[in-house]
């Protein structure tokens, strides 16, 4: 095991400045609670904790500043216990924020942590915080599976299960930036038409937005998207499009139909997780992307729905640029990129839950950092499946939108995805 310092990654340098700027703040923090109901054994439970550190070095590197910054290998993460003495007291949601919105100590400590929260013998939290240099989405998920399998192997001491990691975090990252001049070349010139001449876009706001560039309060609403009978999936086999391609169109109909925009675009992200290599880290090796749509005013749902298909299959082919350098190249071309990424979009599958030994799981929805200000998206639509339809969840900026206009917004994004799949043939202007 190497004790020397390790350089950052390509997607961790893009990062790091903005962590380290907001290292105050629990912002690049992700969260996710479980109440485990049974017995807890904490000592293999601690082990587990323990083993996963070792196995995925990342998750106890120090982060280290500099003129080049780098990581340097920590102590493996140790179980933190929290006794509740009186569980009436504080409820759940408060114990966790209090534990999530505690900052990582850059350059001082692991960017992991694990707390149990104890109840009772047979009730507790387990608390998983992470920073978002250390672990994605895709990460986190791995990463929850990982633990029960190094604590189911700990708690009936048989050996784990888990395959054996052949390439490092740093080799998978940088294989993911292909150094050929050409291919870099070929992809700079890709971003820089598909982003040049990039319109202003029209947000459905109530609202003017300060003068002043600060870091936007956000607010969330959630609607659901009943499918019962599976007519959505029946929907996307006759398009031909994936989930992502069908929300991404239903949210640039929203937009069309309320500023009358045909040239519109959303930021997404790409997993990069292609090869079994890159699928057995928890690292960040997602990295962001833009799918951009020019329509006409007459197109049905179908046209605009495969015509995001068929962007964003392009622009997965076009991952070998550094996200800054996309962004450099289009602005050297003129394109106008203070409005990139006012709209996001993301769909996920629901979060697996581990098969837990001795216990019963369950994932517990708590938001530790709602309400806190944000550098991202303007309106960011995070859709989840979910037995029988799909979740529509819609963070957006306080500044810009109130709670009402953001219900009307995230509704109207479910209604146009119902009318796609329903009838392709439906054109935006008669919706």
């Amino acid at each position: 095991m190497s004790s020397s310092a390790t350089t950052l990654t390509p997607q961790q340098r893009e990062l790091w400045p903005t962590a380290r700027a907001l290292a105050a703040t629990p912002l690049f923090i992700s969260t996710v609670v479980f109440r485990l109901t049974g017995p807890v054994h904490r000592t293999a439970l601690a082990a587990a904790v323990r083993r996963l550190t070792l196995r995925h070095d990342l998750l106890r590197a120090v982060f280290v500043d500099g003129p080049v910054p780098t990581t340097r290998p920590g102590d493996p993460t140790v179980l933190r216990v929290v006794e509740v003495s009186d569980p009436g007291a504080e409820p759940p949601a408060e114990i966790v924020r209090g534990i999530a919105r505690s900052p990582f100590r850059l350059g001082v400590e692991p960017l992991f942590r694990v707390t149990l929260v104890r109840y009772a013998e047979d009730d507790h939290l387990l608390v998983l915080s992470c920073h978002q240099l250390v672990v994605d989405g895709y990460g986190q998920g791995l990463m929850l599976h990982e633990l029960a399998s190094l604590y189911r192997a700990e708690v009936t001491r048989e050996p784990h299960d888990l395959p054996e990691i052949r390439q490092t975090y740093p080799e998978t990252a940088h294989l993911l930036r292909d150094p050929d001049p050409k291919v870099q070349g070929e992809d700079r010139e890709f971003w820089t038409s598909r982003l040049a001449d990039l319109p202003t876009m029209i947000l459905p706001a109530d609202r003017s937005k300060p003068a002043e560039t600060t870091l936007a309060p956000t607010g969330t609403v959630e609607t659901t998207m009943p499918d019962p009978d599976g007519g959505v999936p029946a929907g996307l086999r006759r398009l031909r499009v994936s989930p992502f391609a069908l929300f991404a169109a239903a949210t640039m109909a929203m937009l069309h139909r309320r500023t009358g925009q045909t040239d519109l675009w959303v930021a997404t992200v790409v997993d990069n997780r292609l090869t079994p290599e890159s699928r057995a880290h928890v690292g960040p090796l997602a990295s962001p992307s833009i799918v951009r749509v020019r329509f006409a005013a007459d197109a049905t749902f179908g046209e605009l729905a495969r015509a995001v298909q068929r962007e964003a299959w392009a622009t997965m082919e076009r991952q070998s640029l550094p996200f800054k350098d996309v962004i450099a190249a289009a602005a050297a071309n003129g394109a106008d990129m203070h409005n990139l990424a006012r709209v996001g979009v993301s769909v996920a599958a629901p979060l697996r839950l581990p098969d837990w030994p001795l216990a019963d799981v369950e994932l517990l929805e708590i938001d530790p950092l709602e309400g806190e200000p944000t550098g991202g998206s303007s309106l960011g639509l995070l859709v989840e499946e979910q037995a029988g339809g799909y979740r529509l969840r819609l963070e957006f900026d306080l500044s810009l939108f109130s709670v009402d206009r953001a219900r009307d917004t995230v509704t109207a994004v479910a209604a146009a995805a119902t009318a796609a799949t329903a009838d392709p043939t439906t054109t935006l202007s008669s919706w």
